[in-house]
């Protein structure tokens, strides 16, 4: 399945739950790794981070949040081991394969559901070329 390039990019956010293996959702490293490994099988760039976070308090707060910053946005993580869920955010201003973020979610916890998705498709109308992409600001702007 081919990559649609008649917009600029693409927005995943995910929420996995009943997650089999939660090992490794409490593991800097692990997730570290997973973030790295994840926007290289998508195609962007790694410009800062990843950074992982650790949150405490109650099991529906506790877990880890990790981000990391790419030339083309950013991917986010937050993993809740005791509730074995996952919440997950890329946005990008390059369209990706939402199989490619699942099947890598699959690497890291194995079995999962899909409890909430939303795939937006962003910059529809946005010009890629800077020429177009004045020519449209200009014209919003006196319209505003």
């Amino acid at each position: 399945m081919a990559i649609a390039d008649d917009h600029y990019g693409d927005e995943l956010t995910l929420r996995l739950s009943g997650i089999t293996d939660i090992s490794l959702l409490d593991d800097d490293e692990a997730l570290t790794t997973f973030l790295r490994d994840l926007v290289a099988r998508i195609g962007m760039t790694v410009i800062a981070g990843p950074l992982v976070a650790t949150e405490t308090g109650p099991p529906e707060k506790a877990g880890k949040s990790a981000v990391v910053i790419l030339a083309e946005s950013h991917a986010a993580i937050h993993t809740y081991p005791h509730l074995r869920e996952i919440f997950a955010n890329i946005f990008s201003c390059k369209p990706f394969r939402e199989s490619d973020v699942v099947d890598e979610f699959h690497r890291l916890v194995g079995d999962f559901v899909t409890t909430e998705r939303t795939l937006t498709r962003r910059g529809e109308e946005w010009p890629r070329d800077m020429a177009g992409a004045r020519r449209l600001w200009s014209t919003r702007r006196i319209a505003a």
